[in-house]
């Protein structure tokens, strides 16, 4: 417990979305009952007695601020749309000195708060009481869902495992190589879900519906190839995505390859009306999707905010389909995995599996 804090909360200024932070430093250990007595006041703040849908907890750990930073709007975007209390632990042990920050505030929609929010920032030997105040802080009997911004690896992550109902990580922000440390968590039941493997949500379910044609279904017992092109460099998606096709099929010969350098982000991501807009091809992510069914070919490629299915070599001529990405809103794909409260999604344990098998033939 703590031994010494800073005076009164201090309130830290106002954000959109009814955001007014109340902050509390703490020289040594937490002061649980303090931090829980400023949720109070920040719900209060909006009157009597105020309604507060959660139907989760969502626990988000970073190793640095900017970790923290370049997440939060996804997060908080997420969180509301699936009403939360949102707990983020910052271990940064980058910096000697020891201290606790925690920063708390509510977000309401329609006069009910639909996020509680508490962000725990510690440096030095102080991040040792980061997992206990977090067990503190839980709704009780809600499903705790953990976002993971580290390396797939460590005693946290192992003890996250063990308690949380879902952990959502980002494998197409790390090396593809630890792809295999993910599928070995996987095997051992872990309940695990992947944002590479939203991105790649679009590709999957075009390639579903050009092979559901009725002049294209003879084909989909006859796939003896794949190849995905990955831009500028080998990702998690496109090995997920190649994975996904073997794991259909162990008759696939399948192949991931980079070719080219990944597009310049504020080409396509320029947006002057405000209005969301597709996402840029990033370094790794997937630029092209082909399989062979001989005597037919199909590609999959992307044109700007365009999927494109081209099906050449079929007896009944040339096929093209055409279909918008998805608009990229901040906590899209987190949304997408957060309607999956618990368990095993089979199909991408079943995928990453082939991909991690994919990584040794895998050729840059």
């Amino acid at each position: 417990m703590s031994e010494a804090f800073t005076g009164e909360p201090i309130p830290a200024g106002q954000a959109p979305r009814d955001r007014d932070e109340l902050v509390i430093r703490f020289e040594q250990g937490i002061d649980l009952p303090r931090i829980k007595q400023l949720l109070t006041t920040a719900r209060e703040r909006g009157g009597q007695s105020p309604e507060t849908v959660c139907t989760l907890n969502l626990v988000a750990i970073y190793f640095t601020a900017a970790q923290y930073e370049r997440a939060r709007e996804a997060l908080e975007a997420a969180g509301t749309l699936h009403p939360c209390r949102l707990v983020v632990l910052v271990a940064d042990t980058a910096v000697a000195a020891e201290s606790i920050t925690a920063r708390v505030s509510v977000v309401r929609q329609l006069g009910a708060i639909s996020m509680e929010r508490v962000v725990l920032t510690a440096t030095g030997r102080a991040v040792r009481h980061l997992e206990s105040a977090m067990l503190g802080l839980l709704v009780p009997e809600l499903p705790m869902v953990v976002v993971w911004g580290g390396r797939p690896m460590g005693d946290l992550l192992q003890r996250a495992v063990e308690s949380a109902d879902r952990i959502i990580i980002d494998s197409g922000a790390r090396p593809p190589t630890y792809l295999a440390e993910m599928a070995q968590l996987v095997a051992r039941g872990a309940p695990i879900g992947d944002l590479a493997w939203a991105r790649i949500f679009p590709w999957q379910a075009l390639a579903a519906d050009v092979l559901d044609l009725p002049n294209l279904r003879e084909h989909r017992g006859n796939i003896k190839q794949t190849r995905v092109v990955c831009a500028g460099a080998i990702g998690a998606e496109g090995l997920l995505l190649a994975g996904w096709m073997v794991s259909r099929s162990k008759r696939i010969e399948a192949s991931v390859t980079a070719e080219g350098d990944a597009p310049d982000p504020g080409e396509e991501n320029t947006n002057l009306t405000g209005i969301a807009r597709t996402a840029p091809v990033g370094l790794g992510q997937v630029s092209l999707f082909q399989f062979v069914a001989p005597p037919a070919t199909f590609t999959f490629r992307r044109e700007k905010g365009i999927l494109v299915a081209e099906v050449k070599g079929d007896d009944d001529g040339a096929c093209v389909h055409r279909v918008r990405l998805p608009q990229e809103t901040p906590g899209r794909l987190l949304s997408l995995e957060l309607k999956l409260l618990s368990g095993v999604d089979e199909l991408y344990a079943a995928s990453l599996q082939a991909a991690a098998r994919l990584l040794p033939q895998s050729k840059s």
